[in-house]
């Protein structure tokens, strides 16, 4: 049989269907997220960030990087419901790629308080978003569990085009 057939079939092997795997971000001492495999371009340090306003609601801040500005997401602002103030010193940060609304390829950023690693993803470890706490719901697409810990993983094309106006009726 054919690994079609037996898929149909359920007779499936769970070694031969293929290798999910995502990016955590730490993005406070006690908070990661998850992006996908291949959403994680860089990881860079910056030494400046800047307010541009006009951006959707908190992705206002970022840096310049090869000659591009890149938008700063502040998970931080969404979920404590404070802004973070610009400022000059040093941070690593997540150059992530998505999807933009127009089918384009945007990239973005997202400040991070410790080094990612990729880790495999199998599907058995999926979970229901609205296991997350309620803070999450609006901000991921999915989650999953690893070793006890649940992990959101960021719609991030609905994070950096546009801010969900239910987001902005929680500030």
């Amino acid at each position: 049989m054919d690994d079609i057939s037996n898929a149909i079939a359920g007779n499936h092997d769970e070694a031969a269907e293929p290798a999910l795997a995502a990016w955590i971000l730490p993005v406070s001492p006690t908070q990661s997220v998850a992006v996908g495999r291949y959403e994680l371009k860089y990881i860079e340090y910056v030494d400046s960030i800047v307010e541009l306003p006009g951006l959707p609601a908190f992705c206002e801040q970022g840096f310049v990087w090869r000659n591009r500005f890149i938008p700063v997401l502040d998970l931080w602002s969404l979920l404590t419901r404070r802004r973070m103030p610009a400022n000059n010193s040093e941070h690593l940060a997540a150059i992530i790629a998505y999807e933009n609304a127009q089918g384009e390829i945007s990239t973005g950023a997202i400040l991070l308080a410790g080094v990612p690693k990729l880790i495999a993803v199998a599907a058995n470890q999926s979970v229901a978003v609205t296991e997350l706490h309620q803070d999450w719901h609006l901000l991921a697409q999915a989650a999953f569990r690893d070793e006890n810990t649940l992990y959101p993983v960021l719609d991030l094309r609905c994070l950096f085009d546009k801010t969900p106006v239910d987001l902005l009726s929680l500030h």
